[in-house]
């Protein structure tokens, strides 16, 4: 049902296991604030030509302390946050993760996916990157105060109808995760970063285990060939596995997810793979 979205240079042959937009709605595991129902906000002025147009600086150096979720909150609720005129269904409203229906007038996504980018910029959000937009998919990615937020709106199957995403995919600079000794960094796109090495899986995955915990991640265990790791209120995963076209080489991905409370355990589980595409 849903579309999957490629990232290119990331073919790190991960399994899907959620869609990006939810195969129908979904119950998520944590329930701290999901109503099934909510009046719908009215469309908020337009901003100034300036402010639309204003992109955020490259990626930054800065090594951030993973976030609590009070500090998440700080920079955005998202239970809080308005939703479009016709809003439905709504399957998980919580401070790091929106994810809903709503009916719409048009044959596009245009307007419900500017809904959202004008309520961020309001807020003082700024795009990474041009957002994509087609008619039945938009995406995009924005940030504030060094936390990232991962916006999708895309057309259901049911017609007159979208599916909204938006989600706090946390303040950590994946990129400054630890990798290591000889870990070439690959690429860092929409907050998955991205290694190669040409030491083993297993000898690269007990490193890298080793790193992360030594720079206080706490282990939770793994899925399948994904290391879970958490600190504070911010869930990392670390996917260590072999290339199929190139045997040699060993391919590293780290990305994070903004949690709704801080759990002692993983509770958001938007940070599979990635939900937004398969690599």
């Amino acid at each position: 049902m849903a579309r999957l979205k490629s990232f290119s240079g990331l073919v790190l042959g991960l399994s899907v296991i959620c869609c990006i937009t939810g195969c129908g709605a979904r119950a998520n595991p944590q329930a701290d604030a999901t109503p099934t129902k909510s009046s719908a906000n009215v469309l908020p002025n337009s901003v100034s030509q300036e402010t639309a147009v204003e992109k955020a600086q490259p990626r930054d150096d800065e090594v951030r302390k993973p976030a609590t979720t009070a500090e998440a909150a700080a920079a955005i609720d998202l239970s809080t946050f308005p939703l479009l005129p016709g809003a439905e269904e709504i399957t998980t409203r919580t401070v790091a993760l929106l994810d809903y229906e709503a009916r719409h007038k048009t044959f596009d996504v245009k307007n419900e996916y500017e809904f959202q980018r004008r309520n961020l910029l309001e807020r003082q959000w700024k795009e990474l990157s041009d957002s994509q937009i087609s008619a039945g998919y938009a995406e995009g990615e924005f940030v504030y105060s060094g936390f990232h937020l991962y916006v999708t709106v895309q057309l259901h199957d049911e017609p007159g109808k979208v599916l909204v995403r938006l989600r706090n995919d946390s303040n950590v600079n994946v990129s400054k995760l630890p990798a290591p000794p000889g870990a070439k960094l690959v690429n860092v796109e929409y907050n998955i970063a991205s290694y190669e090495t040409s030491a083993g899986v297993e000898e690269t995955r007990k490193a890298v285990r080793k790193l992360l915990i030594d720079q206080g991640w706490q282990d939770r265990g793994s899925r399948g060939n994904r290391l879970i790791l958490k600190q504070n209120a911010v869930e990392l995963t670390a996917v260590v596995e072999a290339r199929s076209a190139q045997p040699d080489k060993t391919r590293i991905a780290y990305w994070t997810v903004q949690m709704s409370t801080d759990s002692p355990t993983p509770a958001d589980a938007g940070g599979d793979a990635r939900e937004r595409g398969s690599f």
